[in-house]
């Protein structure tokens, strides 16, 4: 059954839950792009890098990029900030070389809840060195926006070591558009499923992709895609980890920067 049979259950769901999600704040979508420039050090180009949100008393909200395997301890502020906490965020090893990066951020924070409205921080770091020598951090470097009901597109003066920085902020929610955008040919099925649901989507150029799933109070249940896809067809295929997760269940893509969302509905 195809999944567009769903939509007017879909914008009926978004519309009563719109009113619930506005007492903890709006929610929406944040992607972030920013190109890292080498500073030198004793191990460059390689590198270890993380990217993190904080709000605007500067208290730790969720990491979303944590590139360092076994030497996460080099990155002084990271660690200072998160207490080392990298869950939820996309991990790996030491980078090579120096490279662009996109990092998406659904507004919500270590437990899946939304979190309020007002200014957030997005915050970079990386370094090639050992920092237990002498103790001196990396480059590091922050943006701030306001998540609020307006939609935003911004872009931020380069820095030495952090260039071609810009970020888009698309509420979800206030508006309905982003649910009728069929262009990525996106299928769920079965839906209703039972046990597990395959998700079909296809890009017509390589792009960044973020898709995360909901549960009917708007709490991020699982994100199960966060990194740049190749022109085809994709496929996921995706298994409740909790029985509890029965009913509707908002799938949010965000394809290289703009936000669609679809239903699934699980049966017993």
């Amino acid at each position: 059954m195809k999944s567009y049979f769903y939509l007017p259950v879909l914008i009926f769901f978004v519309a009563m839950n719109a009113t619930a999600q506005k007492q903890a704040g709006t929610d929406g979508n944040v992607t972030f792009n920013v190109t890292t420039v080498s500073v030198g050090g004793n191990y460059s180009p390689r590198h270890v890098l993380a990217i993190w949100i904080k709000n605007s008393q500067g208290d730790f909200v969720i990491s979303r990029k944590v590139l360092a395997a076994s030497r996460k301890q080099h990155l002084v502020k990271w660690v200072a900030s998160s207490g080392n906490n990298s869950v939820n965020a996309v991990t790996g090893p030491t980078i090579n070389n120096h490279t662009s990066h996109t990092v998406s951020w659904d507004c919500r924070n270590l437990e899946g809840n939304l979190v309020p409205d007002g200014e957030y921080q997005i915050w970079m770091e990386y370094s090639s060195r050992n920092s237990a020598n002498d103790g001196v951090p990396g480059p590091s470097f922050h943006i701030a926006f306001t998540k609020a009901e307006n939609e935003l597109e911004l872009t931020f003066p380069d820095e030495s070591y952090f260039k071609q920085m810009s970020l888009s902020y698309v509420p979800v929610g206030v508006s309905l558009q982003e649910i009728d955008d069929n262009e990525f040919d996106i299928k769920l099925f079965p839906n209703p499923f039972v046990n597990q649901a395959s998700i079909h989507f296809t890009l017509n150029e390589p792009t960044f992709v973020n898709l995360c799933l909901y549960d009917a109070s708007g709490k991020r249940i699982e994100e199960v895609v966060d990194a740049y896809l190749a022109t085809g067809k994709h496929e996921v295929n995706w298994q409740p980890a909790l029985l509890s997760n029965n009913g509707n269940i908002i799938i949010r893509f965000n394809i290289g920067g703009r936000i669609i969302q679809r239903m699934l509905i699980r049966t017993n």
